[in-house]
């Protein structure tokens, strides 16, 4: 990302937030989408491993298609299609909670916890890697950071 005349060191000063943020989220989605491709999953789609991902840290009760649509940011038609499309491939499996049938539940096929544990290795390894570049306290002031700059996003 060094341009010439920039010092090489120094290249992410020159760039607003928004493109450092997104190139870093880039750097987690290619080690996960290979280790999709070297365990042979090749038909997941492009938000399938941040669905698999938050299915296997909170447990499959979603809410709606409207939830997922409003925490990915795209319209309750893609979501529905989302879903539809791990349910095919064999991920998850689609349900309605018991207790409110009105509430969407996704859980994890075996295939859909070897995809998301292949996920969730992938970002521990970019997690380690960050970690001794920079260490434990950085880490932890970049997460305080960004975490505030999340709740800046939810304020009415």
């Amino acid at each position: 990302m060094a341009d010439e005349g920039h010092d090489e060191e120094r290249w992410y000063e020159d760039l607003v937030l928004p493109v450092l943020l997104h190139a870093g989220r880039m750097t987690y989605g290619r080690a996960i989408r290979e280790g999709y491709a070297e365990a042979g999953f090749d038909d997941i789609p492009r938000l399938g491993p941040r669905l698999l991902g938050g299915i296997r840290r909170f447990g499959g009760s979603v809410g709606s298609v409207g939830t997922i649509a409003k925490d990915f940011g795209i319209s309750k038609q893609a979501a529905s299609k989302l879903v539809d499309s791990l349910v095919v491939r064999r991920y998850v499996e689609r349900g309605t909670d018991p207790e409110d049938r009105r509430r969407l539940t996704l859980e994890l096929t075996e295939r859909g916890r070897e995809a998301a544990d292949i996920g969730w290795e992938a970002s521990d390894r970019i997690d380690r890697e960050l970690e001794e570049a920079v260490g434990a306290e950085a880490i932890a002031q970049m997460r305080k950071t960004v975490g505030t700059l999340v709740e800046l996003g939810d304020r009415p």
